[in-house]
This record gives C-alpha cells, structure tokens and sequence, in this order.
C-alpha cells in the first residue's frame, strides 16, 4: 500500500494544553482509489493529513508508524524528499498554496521545472483552472479560482499520494464537483488518494469514494462503503447521514 498509518498515536503538549488527538489509528490509502475520511470537527481528520505528509506541530509526539511504499517515514529529512514529489498535499485554503508576492503562473512554471512531471497546463486542464488567469496574483481571485489553482499545483509534481483536506469547503456547488472529479480522475490514474470532508450528501451523490473511514475523538470507529456506514446501528455515525448532518 502506498499510504498507512499503522497503530498512530499522536500526543500533543505545548505546556498550556495536552492532549491525545490520535489513538492507535490504523488508515490505509491504496492505489487507483479515493478514501474519504469523515468526522466531526476536532476529531482528528486534519491532523491524520498531517501525520502523512509529514507536518505534525513540533509539540506533537507519536507512537506506531507512517508507512510509504511499505517504508516506515520515521525522520524529517525523510519527508523532505517525499514531500511534493511523492506525497501531494491540497490544503483546505488554497491561498496557503502560494507565496503572496508571486503570481500563480510564476509558482506553477516554477513547480514545473523542479519536478518536470506534469506540464503547466496539463496540471491546469485537470483542475480546470482558467488559464487565461495565471498571470494574477493569489490574492486577485476567488474562492473557487485559488482552489483550483491549488488543485493545479497539488497535481503538477505528480505525487502517487494525494491528500485532499477539505477540498471542496466553502465552495459553491459546482465548483465542488469540478474538484471532486479531477481527484476522481487522478485516482483512477493510479494515485491514492485521501479526501477529508464533512460534506456526506455531496460525497453521497458525487459518488467518487471507494471507501470511507469514520473517525471520532482521535479513533477510528468505523470503515467501509458509504452504503455500509449508512446502515450502521450508531448514533454518532447516523448523525452523518441525516440531512442535517454534523
């Protein structure tokens, strides 16, 4: 498998507040197929993310294993050749994506020289990200622009691990699933991806997840097909297929 998290526990003390926000969590993201991860806010989602792309906070101390490739990622100069190439991170705000001072197109081009894997505008056409806007700056566009643009950069070292933090938040509708499908499309190309989300109904009729994992306070409690969590007897994991939801 590409992509695990074997028996992670993740405790974290800053000196004000400590806490155990992952316990023994056990995650697999395979090839070719795309993992939703699902959970109330504060459960431990975005910080399952960080532990695989290696961005843990340095107050953050953890027992069990990351695992890519089957290799245990155990020391930061690890990560530091995973990271972009091979681990792919698509952050929540896209803008977090780019540097301020330089245009997007300049960042792309950039991206393109290091790892010369995907071309600018083959990044851009997957993410379906106007080209006729690089020349901007982050701050000139959208919401919905910035995260496609991100999508862009995210796609263009062409990493087999792609994680997804809230990809498609606080997006309109149809942009979300122009989001959602380009990760479809990547994963059926043979990545794995992760896809952290709150949005069941939309996940439910986009239907791009292969399969689903249901974490609360830090655990995982459940896993398997959207139809399978759905017909699970438990409140916390109904509350999600509610039309309120979570």
């Amino acid at each position: 498998m590409p992509a695990e998290l074997c028996g992670l526990t993740v405790h974290i003390d800053t000196g004000r507040w400590n806490e155990t926000v992952l316990d023994a969590v056990d995650l697999v993201v395979p090839d070719g197929k795309i993992t939703a991860l699902l959970g109330e806010s504060g459960c431990g989602k975005s910080m399952a993310a960080a532990a695989l792309t290696g961005s843990l906070p340095d107050a953050a101390r953890s027992t069990g294993q990351v695992r890519i490739d089957g290799e245990p990622v155990r020391a930061q100069r690890q990560w530091r050749r995973l990271r972009g190439g091979t681990v792919g991170l698509l952050p929540q705000a896209g803008v977090t994506a780019f540097h301020a001072e330089d245009t997007v197109g300049a960042q792309l081009r950039a991206l393109e020289d290091r790892y010369r894997r995907w071309s600018v505008d083959r990044a851009c056409a997957a993410a379906r990200y106007p080209t006729e806007l690089v020349d901007l700056y982050p701050n000139q566009h959208s919401g919905g622009q910035i995260q496609r643009a991100a999508l862009a950069a995210a796609l263009l070292p062409q990493p087999r691990v792609l994680v997804a933090d809230e990809p498609a938040a606080s997006l309109d509708t149809e942009t979300a699933y122009g989001v959602w499908t380009a990760l479809r499309r990547y994963a059926d190309a043979g990545a794995a991806v992760l896809m952290i989300t709150h949005d069941v109904p939309m996940l439910t009729a986009a239907e791009i997840a292969d399969h689903v994992v249901l974490m609360r306070s830090g655990k995982v409690i459940a896993t398997g097909g959207l139809t399978d969590l759905a017909a699970l007897d438990d409140p916390y994991v109904r509350g999600f297929f509610q039309p309120s939801g979570y």
